[in-house]
């Protein structure tokens, strides 16, 4: 496994910064599915005891991310088509509430400000593309989805979102071609723009439509 980047000494490493490098290292694709987490190993990579290291691996196991096995020790876990199936129907309901909420209750002026942002975010979503640089152009549209339920106000709205929010865990091959990419944009750009003259049933139609088909695409990339 490739080297992590040890966090600073001398000072108190906290659970969360561990869990994070962790969840970093998967996203990263520095742990593949399967991949044994070694508490050891991270203990040494982070300048800590495997106490602490132990602790966010269960944060981890409780979001999904991890899985451990009896006898066998902790691994990354091997995403099922199943298992993006319940994802994404749960995430279409929280993207769904987020819109109509947003919508709903935001007055003009947050509305603009929320749509503005929406807009820069596609922007360099599409410097990403240009550039063929897939892993940061999915953690912008996380950053774009992220900014709708943020505008809310919903903590608990976005701590379910978090769990649910696949990001670039697994494979992007949804996301490989040039037309892919092209399609995802205009969904987005035609949600901004549902969005502004807050037209809840168009938008909303439109986020379930954007978040099944990627739920597909990543399907197929699980399949293959």
């Amino acid at each position: 496994m490739e080297r992590v980047n040890a966090l600073p000494p001398q000072r108190k490493v906290f659970r969360e910064e561990i869990r994070s490098a962790i969840r970093e290292a998967i996203f990263a694709g520095e742990l593949h599915p399967g991949d044994k987490i070694i508490e050891t190993f991270w203990a040494r990579e982070l300048g800590v005891s495997q106490g602490p290291v132990r602790e966010a691996i269960r944060d981890l196991e409780a979001q999904g991310l991890v899985e451990t096995v009896p006898f066998k020790g902790s691994r990354v876990r091997t995403l099922t088509e199943k298992d993006i199936r319940d994802n994404y129907s749960v995430r279409i309901c929280l993207e769904s509430k987020s819109i109509r909420d947003a919508i709903g209750e935001l007055s003009d002026g947050d509305l603009e400000k929320l749509t503005d942002r929406l807009r820069e975010i596609l922007g360099e979503m599409d410097g990403c593309a240009r550039q063929g640089d897939l892993r940061t152009f999915t953690e912008r549209d996380a950053d774009f989805h992220r900014a709708i339920i943020d505008a809310t106000g919903n903590q608990v709205l976005l701590r379910l979102w978090e769990q649910c929010n696949m990001r670039n865990w697994f494979s992007v091959s949804a996301l490989t071609d040039a037309e892919s990419l092209k399609q995802l944009q205009r969904g987005h750009q035609r949600l901004v723009g549902e969005i502004a003259v807050r037209d809840i049933k168009a938008a909303a139609a439109t986020i379930e439509e954007h978040l099944s088909g990627l739920m597909d695409g990543f399907i197929r990339g699980v399949q293959s």
